[in-house]
């Protein structure tokens, strides 16, 4: 970001912070709560604009890429900044995962829109942490974006990966096909013996 910062310093490992936290959402479900599919990354690759950047090296684009701790997008250094990404279409969002570097939002928000012009509060704070935070929504939204009112420190906002999560679609049930008949159930006596069941007259 900044010449005389070590960059080497303020990297931090992504994807380890991002399976810890899965543990932690997976061990707080409760015994008779239905598993959840797996969500699918919406983000990624998908076309993304910014307010500004620091440079040609922190576009938009580099919050995208798949590339989760190689590179990232960063702003000018002035507030407000904003980072959004086009879905293509609208769809089911349910958690964005902002994995700031060392320049962060002490107040942002997470917006959605359809339109990218009229949008909506989906989550906001004015007491941002900082490394990686999770907010899980409950949006469809073509457009998501953060937008940071307040940095937490004298240069812009900065951003690794920012993955955009829908749940994964699950295969509609087989039908059986048609004419065909169910078999038979067994007998109390086959389900005891292993014995084949008979057919009732």
């Amino acid at each position: 970001m900044h010449p005389t910062r070590s960059s080497g310093r303020l990297r931090r490992s992504a994807v380890a912070v991002a399976v810890a936290l899965a543990g932690l959402v997976l061990s707080g479900l409760t015994p008779a709560a239905p598993a959840r599919a797996a969500d699918v990354l919406l983000s990624q690759g998908r076309p993304a604009t910014a307010s500004s950047s620091e440079g040609a090296a922190w576009s938009a684009a580099a919050a995208v890429d798949g590339d989760r701790t190689g590179t990232r997008w960063s702003s000018s250094f002035s507030d407000p900044q904003w980072l959004q990404v086009d879905l293509g279409a609208p769809a089911a969002v349910t958690r964005v995962v902002l994995d700031w570097e060392a320049a962060y939002a002490r107040s942002f928000r997470i917006q959605t829109s359809n339109d990218a012009a009229t949008w909506t509060d989906a989550y906001a704070t004015t007491t941002g942490t900082g490394g990686t935070q999770t907010v899980d929504l409950t949006a469809t939204a073509r457009y998501v974006r953060m937008y940071g009112t307040a940095r937490a420190t004298g240069y812009g906002y900065s951003l690794w990966e920012r993955p955009t999560t829908s749940p994964a679609r699950q295969a509609p049930p087989r039908r059986p096909r048609t004419g065909s008949r169910a078999p038979a159930p067994p007998t109390p006596a086959a389900r005891r013996t292993g014995a084949p069941a008979r057919s009732r007259p």
